[in-house]
Formats: structure tokens, sequence, C-alpha cells
């Protein structure tokens, strides 16, 4: 999937999948990552939070998901 998402206030565009796809238009995160993780199942709209390495909560509001 190709997630539009505001991530700490900025827009970001990722794919949400396997390490093993490559792309260089967007960065990819796995399902298992905090990131990934905290998408999955979220809906459009929805703002979900995962917790960075540094301990610092990351609030994500997803904007968008499309196949990729």
């Amino acid at each position: 999937m190709v997630v539009t998402a505001v991530i700490a206030g900025d827009e970001m565009k990722f794919l949400l999948g396997s390490r093993e796809i490559t792309s260089d238009e967007y960065d990819v995160y796995s399902e298992k990552s905090p990131l990934g993780s905290a998408v999955m199942g979220a809906k459009i709209g929805d703002t979900v939070s995962y917790t960075a390495p540094n301990g610092k909560e990351i609030k994500v509001e997803i904007k968008d998901a499309k196949p990729y």
C-alpha cells in the first residue's frame, strides 16, 4: 500500500509492505516496524501513534491509502 499520512506535522507518502520491495520514489516500512504497526488496520481519517526509538510519542494521521 502507498500510504499518505501526516507524521509529526509533516505530510509524507510511504510504502507499507515487505522490506524486499524497493522503491526509488518512496521509503518502505514493514508491517512490523513501529510506524507500520501503528497504521495497520487504521482507516483514512484515523489518527494513531507510535513510540519512536528515542521514546517520543509520534502522532500519525492517515490521509490516504492505495494499492501499490
